[in-house]
């Protein structure tokens, strides 16, 4: 037998694709991390792998589809890789993925703390040798997402994946907040909060390690300390506050707050330590109707949206909010639907997030009646997307001509100028040959136009880096 063969046999490849959130990056980066300590070396490619991962998403069907498409693709590109399928569809319709030919295994979310020793076991494995419902021992196959509330697995931040620019650091995952439309809390499980010591200790080690910002995620991290023993009255606010001197030379950013969790506590903190933190608020609305918002099971109206976003200007004027919408949520008229983009116009956030209205399986809302037509959801959607298209520009002509602090990153863009983000979440590039733009480096740049309406050129200051 030819010698090439040994070698590949030895080898451990791993290619993975993770769709979606960026929690489930965060996941998909973790885990790969996990499987180098056993052994295994990514891939760029799945045509050089043993073993295929599909990080996957559930929040659409749209998503759902697309990681068959992939599973279905990598197996046909190559037929001797293993196709594993982890991730939140792997928790909410794992029966169904199990009567695919091409997909070899299966770890859902419920198992998620142990998948690196159930993917290497499952690479050691004959493929023919495992059970039919392709999962492993102790989970049940779940048909179209009927299924009990598991406690949600948590993963710590992995050191090999810090880098001198930014760290995305998971403090909580899952969600007991069951609104109508959405699978979440049965695709991560019950809230959960990573130890409060133990997110001290990380942001400090992250600190030491030159990291210039860290990114607070997770799936509802305003619910943050509510399940912790201590200490008591653990919030995110108070996170937040002793975070400011475990890392004293690191910026953070909060990647998303539920509307009713912007607490006066919170904005102030932030405010009194603006140059700590990332000018940059994702609220997300959902529906700009107050009866839509109350079958979406919200627990907020647009009353209270406006006055937290008032509440975010009168501390930081120029801050960047931005939200998510779901057009099309079923029952919604074409007033309502007006009505709610009249409001977001007035409001004038500066990006929108538009998810068209997805039926998914077992919720409150697959079983409402009035589903909105296809088309009119796409209409709408679209309507939405034109709309944050202006709203972004408007916001991004603010900048022209005034400074900002911008950390630079690894990457440069197609015609090889430097990339970086803003304090207030812009997308920044300049010209190479302009300063030294090293990544990590935290440097004041004057913006001088918009390249489109997401990106903005800029020049470095002369003597600003630090």
């Amino acid at each position: 037998m030819h010698l090439s063969f040994f070698v590949m046999a030895m080898e451990k490849n791993i290619y993975i694709k993770t769709l979606g959130c960026k929690v489930n990056s965060y996941d998909g980066n973790a885990l790969i991390n996990q499987l180098a300590t056993r052994g295994f070396r990514q891939v760029a490619e799945s045509s050089k792998a043993q073993l295929s991962i599909i990080n996957s998403c559930s929040v659409t069907a749209n998503a759902e589809k697309q990681a068959r498409y992939l599973a279905r693709k990598i197996k046909k590109d190559n037929p001797n890789t293993k196709i594993i399928v982890t991730g939140c569809y792997a928790q909410v319709n794992s029966d169904e993925l199990s009567r695919l030919d091409y997909i070899d295994y299966i770890i859902p979310n419920e198992v998620k703390h142990k998948a690196a020793e159930l993917i290497e076991t499952s690479f050691n494995s004959d493929t023919t040798k495992l059970s039919a419902s392709k999962l492993p021992s102790d989970v049940t196959p779940v048909t179209n997402n009927r299924q009990s509330h598991f406690k949600s697995s948590l993963t710590i931040f992995d050191s090999a994946h810090s880098s001198r620019t930014r760290a995305f650091l998971k403090v909580q995952d899952g969600c007991d907040n069951f609104c109508s439309y959405c699978l979440i809390p049965y695709a991560r499980g019950a809230s959960r909060s990573v130890p409060f010591n133990q997110v001290l200790d990380e942001i400090e080690r992250l600190g030491k390690l030159g990291t210039r910002e860290i990114v607070f995620t997770g799936i509802h991290i305003g619910d943050y300390g509510e399940d912790l023993p201590e200490p008591k009255n653990a919030t995110l606010t108070s996170l937040l506050a002793r975070a400011l001197t475990a890392a004293p030379n690191t910026r953070f950013r909060i990647s998303s707050l539920e509307p009713h969790e912007l607490t006066a506590d919170l904005v102030e903190l932030m405010a009194r330590n603006s140059s700590r933190f990332c000018h940059h608020f994702h609220l997300p609305l959902q529906s700009g109707s107050d009866r839509i918002l109350k079958l979406m099971r919200r627990h907020y109206d647009t009353k209270e949206y406006r006055e937290g976003v008032a509440m975010i200007r009168s501390h930081f004027p120029l801050a960047n909010i931005g939200t998510d919408l779901i057009p099309g949520f079923p029952g919604e008229t074409d007033e309502e639907f007006e009505d709610g983009y009249q409001f977001v116009k007035e409001l004038e956030l500066s990006y929108l997030h538009v998810f068209p209205y997805s039926k998914r399986p077992n919720t409150a809302a697959a079983r409402m009646p009035n589903h909105v037509a296809s088309q009119v959801i796409k209409d709408r959607s679209a309507k939405l997307r034109d709309l944050s298209s202006k709203l972004a520009k408007a916001y991004g002509m603010k900048f022209i001509n005034t400074t900002t602090e911008v950390i630079w990153e690894q990457d440069c863009d197609e015609l090889g100028r430097k990339k970086g983000l803003s304090q207030n979440y812009l997308n920044i590039v300049a010209p190479t040959s302009s300063a030294n733009l090293d990544q990590g480096l935290l440097s004041r740049v004057t913006i001088k136009g918009m390249v489109d309406h997401a990106t903005f050129l800029a020049v470095p200051n002369i003597n600003s880096n630090q």
